[in-house]
């Protein structure tokens, strides 16, 4: 399972919020890399969440056994990728691409080849951007059939204190050279939350990438009882590194977005 991710900081906020581009962009990329999208891209334009200045775009495609994912916070200025697939893909291709869709001024990539870890990434709450938790599964023995996958994903955000802004999208795929795959994908105002299952093997790879820090205890200790296995391989990496431009000008704005609320009946 090769995973990667670009954290793109300082761009244009206009290109941030072309849901056209934003559009064209999942919808090219893996065709691009030679990776077969199992579905049209999905969007959430996203301007009225729980942190005012965390506006934006949160994009997802499911590939057979991975997903794309990006996350645009446009008054930020800066966007998050994720690309998980279980196939080998260009990961200097894939930088080229999407920095030229999305020019930034400063970028940070990573790539793991899941199980094996990322390289390590520590954790600074007060200097980076948002904590990713990445779980292998061996052995899973969690939901199996798409009904109670979608129930699982669809109880879990609050579980964890997390915001979901779309129900579930859960996804039966094949990759001709890695099996029959099951995958799950919510997005929440946080970032997303991903897993899949190769079901000849039962092992799983989950990941949570939040724009807001969490206790990871108490995260993981959810997380375990949610995916059960024989065993699970944790990992916490840090996203946007050195992030420091935390802005709050658009509270005022924030407010007349959520002004409807108080026309509704007590």
């Amino acid at each position: 399972m090769l995973h990667y991710t670009l954290d793109g900081f300082g761009g244009h906020r206009s290109r941030f919020d072309d849901i056209r581009l934003i559009h064209e962009l999942l919808e090219e990329l893996p065709v691009r890399l030679g990776l077969q999208p199992a579905m049209p891209p999905m969007l959430l334009p996203y301007y009225n969440g729980v942190e005012p200045d965390d506006c934006g775009i949160s994009a997802f495609v499911f590939l057979p056994g991975g997903h794309l994912t990006l996350h645009t916070f446009s008054f930020r200025e800066c966007y998050f990728v994720d690309l998980v697939a279980p196939r080998a893909f260009d990961v200097h291709e894939a930088n080229a691409f999407i920095q030229n869709a999305l020019p930034v001024r400063s970028v940070e990539t990573h790539t793991a080849r899941r199980p094996r870890p990322f390289d390590e990434v520590p954790v600074h709450p007060d200097e980076d951007f948002g904590p990713h938790l990445l779980l292998n599964i061996e052995g899973y023995t969690g939901p199996r059939d798409m009904d109670g996958l979608f129930r699982l994903f669809d109880n879990l955000p609050p579980r964890i204190e997390m915001t979901p802004i779309m129900r579930p999208f859960v996804l039966r795929s094949t990759d001709r050279d890695h099996g029959n795959w099951l995958s799950a994908m919510t997005m929440i105002a946080e970032s997303h939350i991903a897993l899949h299952i190769d079901e000849s093997s039962g092992r799983a790879y989950f990941d949570i990438f939040s724009c807001k820090f969490f206790e990871v205890d108490n995260v993981l200790g959810e997380l375990k009882a949610a995916f059960p296995g024989h065993s699970h391989t944790v990992q916490l990496i840090s996203r946007g590194c050195g992030y420091r431009v935390k802005r709050t000008e658009r509270l005022s704005e924030h407010a007349r977005t959520k002004a409807w609320l108080t026309a509704r009946p007590a």
